[in-house]
């Protein structure tokens, strides 16, 4: 065989095979929709079986598939951008906690604060003094996640 098709054959089969991990590795296509779903619902979503029911996969898929594919569990996702969107409305200072809670999903401003203070350190009311001047939201998943 002379070598320049022996080494076109070498780099097509590589090519398959690169392809073949890379759709293995892929993840499926409903947890694109589970970002979705929590970017724009947030508020509506109660929690990760409620999100599982609405994508029509199991819970247990839903968090196994998700953590693998994104690297956290939508739980905690979900929580992630409650807060992030939490800032944003804190930055109202006409917003009491109480809403603020209420729009973010959170089940009430006892809730909230117990939450806030874990992911940010700080308690929603001591952020807010703090940050209404130089807050730039997070845009993208990777500041939202690793904030």
């Amino acid at each position: 065989m002379p070598p320049a098709l022996a080494s076109a054959l070498a780099y097509n089969l590589l090519c398959q095979v690169a392809l073949a991990v890379q759709q293995q590795n892929s993840p499926p296509p409903w947890v694109g929709e589970a970002l979705a779903q929590v970017r724009d619902h947030y508020a509506e979503v109660y929690g990760v079986e409620e999100l599982a029911d609405t994508l029509m996969v199991t819970k247990s898929h839903l968090i196994r598939s998700f953590t693998a594919a994104m690297g956290l569990s939508p739980g905690r996702y979900l929580t992630l951008v409650r807060v992030e969107n939490a800032k944003r409305l804190l930055l109202q200072q006409d917003y009491t906690l109480e809403v603020v809670a209420s729009l973010c999903g959170f089940s009430g401003a006892n809730y909230l604060c117990r939450v806030f203070r874990r992911e940010t350190g700080q308690a929603p009311a001591a952020w807010r003094r703090q940050s209404t001047s130089g807050y730039r939201p997070a845009t993208t998943l990777e500041e939202q996640v690793y904030l």
